[in-house]
């Protein structure tokens, strides 16, 4: 008789806690981090979320934003290559590109004196 009563009383909390676990994972919202050499971006996000209809998500790109900022910011400072190439990597996935900073050889100076210009972060209206 003990015996059931542990299995039926085992199986409810079982049962409780897997169903508080699942509400967890569906409705909050998750730190991620981008880390490209020393620079850092965080933007948060839920495991199985996907954008409103009607909106987008710019969450991740807001963060390679800063990232990209923060590369700048160095490679300003002292010129390594390390940074130049994770700069232009970043500019070609999602800088913006205007017509007059757009040359053949567009360079990693070029890009990081016009920053503001082309690394802007969006927000949903």
């Amino acid at each position: 008789m003990m015996k059931k009563i542990f299995k039926i009383l085992f199986a409810v909390i079982s049962i409780v806690f897997v169903g508080v676990l699942m509400l967890y994972l569906f409705t909050n919202k998750f730190e991620r981090k981008l880390n490209v050499l020393d620079c850092e971006g965080v933007y948060y996000k839920g495991l199985f979320e996907k954008p409103k209809p009607g909106y987008l998500d710019f969450s991740e790109n807001n963060a390679k934003v800063d990232v990209a900022n923060c590369l700048c910011e160095k490679y300003i400072k002292n010129k390594d290559t390390a940074y130049k190439k994770e700069i232009i990597k970043l500019y070609d996935n999602i800088g913006l590109k205007w017509e007059k900073y757009e040359k053949p050889n567009i360079n990693a100076d070029t890009i990081c004196k016009y920053r503001g210009q082309i690394f802007i972060q969006a927000f949903d209206l």
